[in-house]
Formats: C-alpha cells, structure tokens, sequence
C-alpha cells in the first residue's frame, strides 16, 4: 500500500522539481520541432545567467545557473524563492541529476529528472512561428509562438540556444521563465563537479518536495 501511494508522489515530484528548474522549465515550452527550421534551444557557449522563475500561486524563484555547452553540464543554485537554498547538477549527456544541499550537507540523488527532462525536448510535432525580434537582459533574441499537442507558449532565443524569456502552459499547468541577466564566457569546470564529503543519501518523495516548497 506504501508504495502505491508513492508512485504519484514520486510522479508529482518529477514534474513540480522540472518546472521549479529553468531547464525543465524551458522544455515545457520548447519541445523541439521536427522541421529543420527549428530554433536551438540548447546553448552552444559557456554561460552564466539569473533567472525568475513564476508559476502561479507560488513564490517567484531567482536562480543563478551555469552552462558548460562542450560537457553538457547546468549548475542552478536557488538565490530566493525555495525553502532553502540548494543547488542542481544536471548532466544532460548520462542523465545524471543531484541536488546539493549544503545545509544538511547532502548530495541526493533524483532518479529520473535528467531522464523525464530529455524525453520532453525530444518530443515530435512543435511547432515555432516567429513572432519578431526582442531584448531582453541586454542581448537580442527571436520571439517564436510554440504550438504542440496539449500544450503552447512562447519563448524568446538567441542564435546560439540561450533562452531569454519562455511561458508555457499545458494541463498541469503554467511556469514562466525570465533572464535578469546573461553573461557569455568560459565557466570553471569545479563548478560541475559534485562536492567532496558530501553524504548521499535518498529522501522520500514527500520530503523532497517539501524541501523544493511543493
């Protein structure tokens, strides 16, 4: 019986730690399309950028999130708007996601986010009209309407696969994604790596959307 009830505490938990995260959060409005004219929605340079991140009747969200574009590698570090501050490992190559979270001093392993995070960009039939040119945290982008089965939004996309801006709706729900700033350059690789004497550990579903405020 325990378990049954976890299965959709773990399914929910997937989904609301997606949409706190600016990756996931971009892919549920971005889910590429099959066309070859298809924006990229994956940056190809190194950067360093803070996002707000809203959904409604939560709290905003800042994060400060790091690209290293080679290794396939995000670093988000929560700056306000989480119960606690933490920070997220992806690595989009393995599907490795953890979150860091110095106050317990943990490294908690999250099964299947990176996994649920690439099955969403590599959905078929999305598709991108361009709406016109924009700025946004100082840099220019394209707007595109995005259109899929189930869902819409809206997004604005440098050349190189920076998403400034992105809104996004589907039955669970809306999340909208805004860059404060964006700042293009080499990253330092220890800034991916997992923290040394860190315990890891496995949290019950329940808890850890308790600690991400769902």
């Amino acid at each position: 019986m325990r378990r049954m009830k976890d299965r959709p505490a773990r399914a929910g938990l997937k989904k609301n730690l997606a949409s706190s995260l600016l990756i996931l959060a971009l892919a549920l409005a971005l889910a590429p399309a099959v066309a070859q004219a298809a924006p990229r929605v994956i940056p190809v340079r190194d950067a360093r950028a803070v996002y707000r991140v809203s959904q409604p009747g939560r709290p905003d969200q800042t994060w400060s999130v790091r690209f290293d574009a080679a290794a396939g590698l995000v670093r988000a570090t929560s700056l306000s708007g989480t119960p606690m501050p933490m920070t997220v490992l992806l690595d989009l190559h393995d599907g490795r996601a953890q979150l860091v979270l110095a106050q317990m001093h943990a490294l908690v392993n999250v099964p299947g986010l990176a996994g649920a995070m690439a099955r969403v960009m590599a959905m078929r039939g999305a598709h991108f009209t361009p709406l016109g040119p924009a700025t946004i945290a100082g840099m220019r982008c394209t707007r595109y309407l995005v259109l899929r089965r189930n869902a819409s939004g809206t997004a604005c996309l440098t050349p190189d696969g920076f998403a400034l801006a992105a809104s996004g709706g589907d039955p669970h729900g809306r999340v909208n994604v805004q860059a404060l700033s964006l700042h293009v350059g080499p990253q330092p690789p220890a800034d991916f790596v997992p923290p040394t004497g860190y315990s890891e550990v496995t949290l019950p579903p329940q808890m850890l959307a308790g600690l991400l405020g769902r």
